[in-house]
């Protein structure tokens, strides 16, 4: 026990004279960052634990790689899917940030090792994020290293990241403290830098649809129960009113052509009634409790993490003067705490909740609220603790100790139980299940993944015909054809996206053929009565809206870079003069 002491006393005065040694700032964001390449270490070993969607996300990778070397920039259709069937995977996946991991392939580095160094790098870019955005809300070095700790050593952090490796909302995270931030000058702050707001959604639009939805809706709830305050200073609602303007003129390169697709045909995800979501709520003693649940008979993640309980329960302990920042910081904690309950049966899922249904877990809502109360925990120690070592300290262990055990808890029982199973993923085999998300955007009332699989390259004519079908290239189909006597429509082994395109190869040259959706909702092309032989090329083309939708967001951000570079050289020149 005496030796144990020793140890303890030691560790503090080593920490004391670093932290001495160091600004505080300089002491906590190099802590902050240490601690978060610690939490990465199981990526020293061989492979990634086979999550839910690891594959899907390999595939996305690989898929990108190969449209790169095609030209298709940005790649919309992953060709290979489905055998060779293809998944618009960048129709209503935003693909952006994948494209360092791309590059990375393209240089020769594997792919799985491509996705561990993309993982490597945006968690600290998320951990930057939290630091950063605490450290405009809070004037301690500690506060923003809380926050920021207790945001990206969170259970439902990592669980997203090691066991669903759904690889969107990780992304996600790395906004939420922006959005935060922003909510924070449009509400009590300066409501000019509603640019936080801006880019925090906008980074989402580039992220994870369904987060973009889900923020949506709870900045949304958040805003009317401040309504009050925003109508008695007409100033901040027209901030608030401004701040989407950027994102639509930024973001609407990905969202019309995704727009473009609902519009043109019906998806799965549009026909579910998600009557199974009931079956996925949160009981409410596990809201917190970070220990995995082991085989229930529907997977929910782990609870979010009792360090949250031990720093947010603090409030208690202190009065409140009604500073800004103190009743932003009260907000996190009360938002937070309402997220947590949306995530339960509280909810009435089949009533007034029922549009949140198309979220499909009611647990997704854990990422607003580890968000919500990683903030509001941070800023209330940061409030306990003021300028005093001792209870800078006493805290700091507490908080790494918490953090460190829901994190790594849960980083812990995902890998052991991967390495028991063999499920370590160490290279990419195209051609696995899982290559369509969910197969949510397949066509409504057509053939599952399975069955399009197990289909193959069939052409299936309206009368009797012989053809032959071939892939020259990955992103090109082309059926041969002989023995046609009328006009006749022939369904190919597409999935129907808007986009595809047909043309008729003859000798005096090529003609546009008429697409539509066939009896089994794939591409049907019409062939006329003149044709008695032929060949058919199919591929898909980028459309007009789409070129339409690129340039906007191309002149856009060339238009915001160009401000923002006359506003600093202004801003110098103001100060040098003065």
């Amino acid at each position: 026990m005496r030796c144990t002491v020793n140890v303890v006393d030691w560790m503090e005065r080593q920490v004391k004279a670093v932290h001495d040694r160091l600004t505080p700032q300089r002491f906590y964001s190099m802590l902050l960052g240490a601690l978060t390449l610690a939490g990465l270490a199981g990526l020293l070993l061989p492979g990634m634990p086979g999550g839910h969607d690891l594959y899907y996300h390999l595939t996305r990778l690989h898929a990108m790689a190969v449209n790169f070397q095609l030209g298709e920039i940005p790649s919309m259709v992953n060709h290979e899917a489905l055998g060779g069937y293809g998944y618009a995977t960048g129709l209503f996946y935003p693909d952006l940030f994948l494209y360092p991991a791309v590059l990375l392939m393209l240089c020769g580095v594997g792919i799985v090792a491509a996705y561990k160094l993309l993982v490597v790098g945006w968690m600290l870019f998320t951990a930057w994020s939290a630091w950063h955005c605490a450290k405009k809300l809070s004037a301690t070095s500690f506060g923003a290293f809380a926050v920021a700790l207790l945001y990206i050593w969170s259970s439902y952090l990592a669980t997203d990241l090691f066991l669903r490796e759904s690889l969107g909302e990780v992304f996600a995270f790395a906004f939420a403290p922006w959005i935060l931030l922003g909510l924070y000058e449009l509400i009590y702050g300066e409501p000019r830098k509603f640019y936080y707001f801006s880019f925090g959604f906008l980074g989402l639009v580039c992220a994870h649809s369904l987060s973009l939805f889900l923020w949506t809706a709870v900045c949304a709830t958040i805003l009317f129960f401040n309504a009050l305050r925003l109508l008695r200073e007409p100033r901040r609602l027209g901030y608030l009113l401004l701040a989407p303007v950027p994102v639509v003129l930024l973001g609407v390169a990905f969202l019309a052509p995704m727009c473009e697709q609902f519009a043109h045909l019906d998806f799965i995800i549009q026909g579910e009634k998600n009557e199974a979501i009931l079956e996925r709520c949160m009981p409410f003693l596990k809201l917190f409790l970070e220990i995995p649940t082991s085989k229930p008979p529907v997977w929910i993640p782990p609870g979010i993490g009792l360090i949250f309980v031990i720093a947010g329960l603090q409030r208690l302990r202190l009065t409140s003067r009604r500073t800004a920042v103190e009743l932003f910081r009260d907000l996190c904690l009360i938002a937070g705490v309402a997220c947590l309950l949306m995530a339960t049966e509280m909810p009435s899922w089949k009533g007034a909740f029922k549009p949140l249904a198309v979220i499909q877990f009611p647990w997704r809502f854990f990422g607003p609220a580890t968000a919500f109360l990683a903030f509001g925990g941070g800023l209330t120690l940061a409030s306990l603790v003021g300028a005093e070592w001792r209870r800078e300290r006493y805290w700091l262990w507490i908080v790494v100790a918490g953090a460190g055990f829901a994190w790594f808890v849960n980083v812990g029982y995902c890998y052991a139980s991967k390495i028991y199973e063999h499920d370590l993923v160490k290279s990419y085999h195209p051609g696995r299940p899982q290559e369509a998300s969910g197969i949510h955007y397949l066509p409504s009332g057509g053939l599952l993944d399975t069955e399009i699989r197990e289909r193959g390259d069939v052409v299936v004519p309206s009368h009797p015909l012989e053809w032959q079908v071939s892939r020259p290239r990955r992103n090109v189909l082309e059926v041969s054809f002989e023995g046609n006597s009328q006009e006749n429509e022939i369904e190919v082994p597409i999935v129907p996206y808007y986009g595809y395109q047909a043309w008729l190869d003859l000798p005096e040259g090529g003609r546009r053929l008429a697409t539509s959706v066939g009896s089994n909702r794939l591409l049907s092309i019409v062939i006329p009565a003149d044709c008695t032989s032929g060949r058919v090329t199919v591929r898909y083309r980028t459309t007009p809206l789409q070129r339409v939708s690129w340039l906007c967001s191309l002149v856009s951000a060339c238009a915001l870079l160009g401000g923002c570079w006359l506003w600093r050289r202004r801003s110098a020149r103001k100060k040098f003069g003065a």
